[in-house]
């Protein structure tokens, strides 16, 4: 019924679950991806490509904050995505310990 895969995720999950969930590789997936938006943001005010942002973002003093707020913002989406992470893997645990005690 469980599959070879599922199965070492099991065994994995099992061995690593009581550890602290604060992992390296999801927090640095989320922050790059955190960082790519703030880029994102960043072109699209240096392009003028939406004035009313432009001339918002380039009042005196804006660049500082600008930067701070997306540098926020990234370290606040890395640390959702790494506990968005943690709970999915501990959801697909919980279903498969479910589908072993079921046999």
């Amino acid at each position: 019924m469980i599959s070879l895969e599922e199965e070492q995720f099991y065994l994995h999950w099992e061995k690593e679950r009581t550890l602290p969930h604060y992992k390296r590789k999801p927090f640095l997936r989320g922050l790059s991806f955190g960082l790519s938006i703030g880029l994102l943001i960043l072109i699209i005010s240096e392009t003028g490509w939406y004035e009313r942002a432009s001339m918002v973002a380039n009042m005196r003093g804006n660049e500082l904050w600008i930067l701070i707020a997306i540098v926020l913002f990234s370290f606040g989406f890395a640390w959702i995505y790494q506990q968005f992470t943690n709970e999915m893997n501990e959801q697909r645990f919980n279903e498969l310990k479910h589908l072993k005690n079921k046999k």
